[in-house]
């Protein structure tokens, strides 16, 4: 059996609460697992701990206690250049609101992704990454001259630049409008698709996760997110 690209064990975080003396419990999740190449929706009511749950996954945030392994590391255990290093070159994230370089084209946009992943900075795969988004002819313009859809092309493009085996997604059809959020979903899957990456998405929208194989709803594993209070 191939070992999970994410394997979550008995996984904690909290946070202090203004003033410092209370702690709130976010995630608290026993196992949570997701295999090579699957395709997942996340759903979650607010404040059920999506985003906390991906930052912890990508190692942005360190969980308190517990076991998170990507592709086979347990990031955890990781000083956190290394954990940057294992984001950059075996994720891929997709953020709402992109976070492409206002400075920087579409292309330098990528290019600058690789430059953080042990791989060598390929143009030609960047180009080609553009170009299978639809963006061949968008590839010197910035963010400020593309509309929101071709904005959310590039970060897909930049989110497979280092060949990752996983791409998270974070709501990635809540700044695009009702006409464009199909696009945005088929464009994600398609891609992850044909490169054998795995998708991870975290969606509030029903419409959105009823077209995944695999859907679920956080509060199915997270105990955290099952307390009266939340």
């Amino acid at each position: 059996m191939e070992q999970p690209v994410i394997e979550l064990v008995d996984v904690r975080k909290s946070f202090a609460m203004p003033g410092g003396e209370e702690r709130v419990d976010v995630l608290d999740i026993p196992e949570f697992r997701l295999d090579a190449g699957a395709h997942c929706a996340l759903e979650g009511h607010s404040g059920s701990g999506k985003s906390t749950l991906l930052n912890v996954i990508s190692g942005i945030q360190r969980a308190d206690s517990g076991r998170v392994v990507i592709c086979g590391t347990d990031i955890g255990s990781l000083p956190e250049p290394v954990r940057d290093r294992v984001r950059a070159d075996r994720l891929g994230l997709v953020f709402q609101q992109f976070n492409l370089l206002p400075g920087f084209t579409a292309l330098e946009n990528v290019l600058v992704a690789m430059a953080f992943g042990s791989g060598r900075t390929d143009r030609a795969r960047a180009t080609d990454l553009l170009s299978a988004v639809g963006l061949g002819h968008r590839l010197h313009h910035k963010p400020a001259e593309l509309s929101v859809g071709q904005q959310q092309r590039v970060a897909v493009a930049r989110a497979l630049a280092n060949r990752p085996r996983i791409v998270l997604a974070d709501e990635p059809t809540a700044s695009v409008d009702a006409a464009h959020q199909q696009q945005v979903i088929d464009l994600l899957r398609t891609t992850c698709t044909a490169h054998g990456v795995a998708l991870l998405v975290v969606t509030h929208a029903p419409e959105v996760a009823g077209q995944f194989p695999h859907r679920l709803r956080l509060e199915d594993f997270n105990r955290a997110a099952r307390t009266p209070s939340r």
